[in-house]
């Protein structure tokens, strides 16, 4: 069933959305800005992240965020993407319109304070050595995105490509990066809840209403095109095991066959019935896991298969017989039955992802990012309507036709 909405676009361009749900207390607001890591310059990367945690230092009618928050019983958060940037708040359905003034608040009137700045970027520095230095396979995915795009600032993910590009980040970029990305016209904002359509929209004109437009994100990213030739790298850390891992561009987000992609890599590589884990892993005992995915991008994103090869088994002998099997793969006959496998498990996930109010708001926000929220409102359409034919051409494309990304992440 599909998410049901209304939407109301102010005069300085904020888009609002609302959902109602009677059947809840909650109620979530949810805003997305059209920014993410690939707005960053190349030799100042992680500040959309940076951006993320500084928001939380307070604006000018609200010094401390969270304690204002915890006063109406709230629970709030945020993510960074390379596409956007999320926050979120839920808390009880009477309380909604602090959540609007504070978010107003820190969209018009951040605290640019020094000592917030310097907080936040010792945080965002920890969080980059805990989880890219400091634990086995951390920058992994930074050499996969380094090695599959080259023209694309996906080539970096939204932690950044290194410690001292966060080190210089001064309150002059802080500024800049904010008044150019997190301005109404920048901005969509999604209420989700026990709440009626027009008193947010009245509320939403009278937090937002005054707040200048500004302009939409200027920036205008380089495509990234195929490779015209096999792409290797190899990367040697003091991790346990070798890690194999490849990678095909494939459409954005809302390109035609997104779907299909998607769901060609469960049947490929989601669960121990998939072909890969039982053809490498139960037959033939080549590796002792292996999975594929996708990554879900508003530009070309990523088909993944990685494993892990077994012991005894060099990473070349690997690659070269997942290679030559994906190379000359053929269907059998139970791909009706496997396609529709797929379908109802992404189905599953996709009902289970918006039981939540908080979820339902997300789902709107991002597929309002995207292209329209209604395209996303009830995402199951896209997946049922997948046939075997479009499961054999996309996988005779890209395995047989494109060239692909090799990396080989060793023990040295």
């Amino acid at each position: 069933m599909a998410i049901p909405f209304t939407r109301q676009t102010l005069a300085n361009g904020l888009h609002v959305l609302v959902h109602e749900d009677r059947t809840t207390p909650l109620a979530a607001c949810t805003i997305v800005y059209r920014v993410g890591s690939r707005d960053e310059d190349p030799a100042c990367t992680g500040i959309a992240h940076l951006m993320e945690h500084f928001m939380f230092s307070g604006s000018d009618h609200a010094p401390d965020f969270d304690l204002a928050l915890q006063k109406v019983g709230a629970i709030n958060n945020a993510y960074t993407s390379q596409d956007l940037t999320c926050y979120y708040i839920v808390l009880p359905a009477n309380n909604i319109e602090t959540a609007l003034w504070l978010e107003s608040d820190r969209m018009a009137a951040l605290s640019f304070s020094q000592q917030g700045l310097d907080v936040q970027k010792q945080v965002v520095m920890e969080e980059f050595k805990e989880t890219c230095l400091n634990q086995p396979y951390g920058d992994l995915m930074m050499h996969v995105y380094g090695l599959s795009y080259r023209n694309h600032p996906y080539q970096w993910l939204p932690i950044g490509k290194e410690l001292s590009h966060i080190e210089q980040v001064d309150m002059n970029i802080i500024r800049r990066f904010h008044d150019t990305f997190y301005c109404p016209a920048n901005a969509i904002l999604v209420v989700a809840g026990n709440v009626h359509a027009e008193e947010i929209f009245a509320m939403a004109d009278k937090w937002f209403g005054d707040i200048p437009a500004s302009g939409r994100n200027p920036h205008r990213y380089p495509q990234e095109s195929p490779s015209k030739e096999n792409r290797l790298k190899e990367v040697r850390k003091p991790v346990p095991d070798d890690m194999l891992f490849k990678s095909w561009l494939m459409p954005a987000r809302t390109g035609a066959d997104y779907c299909a992609y998607d769901l060609l890599s469960d049947i490929l590589g989601t669960g121990q019935s998939s072909y890969l884990y039982r053809k490498f892993v139960m037959e033939n005992r080549l590796f002792t896991d292996i999975s594929a995915s996708v990554s879900g991008s508003a530009d070309k994103g990523l088909f993944f298969v990685n494993g892990r090869p077994a012991e005894g088994i060099s990473i070349e002998q690997a690659d070269e017989q997942l290679t030559k099997y994906l190379a000359d793969f053929q269907f059998n006959d139970k791909l009706s039955y496997d396609l529709q496998k797929v379908k109802n498990n992404a189905e599953s996930i996709i009902l289970e992802r918006n039981l939540k109010v908080e979820d339902r708001a997300n789902t709107l926000a991002t597929g309002e990012f995207y292209s329209r929220a209604e395209d996303f409102a009830d995402e199951r359409t896209g997946y049922f309507a997948v046939t075997e034919e479009d499961i054999r051409r996309i996988t005779e494309t890209m395995f047989k036709r494109e060239c692909g990304n090799t990396l080989y992440y060793c023990k040295g």
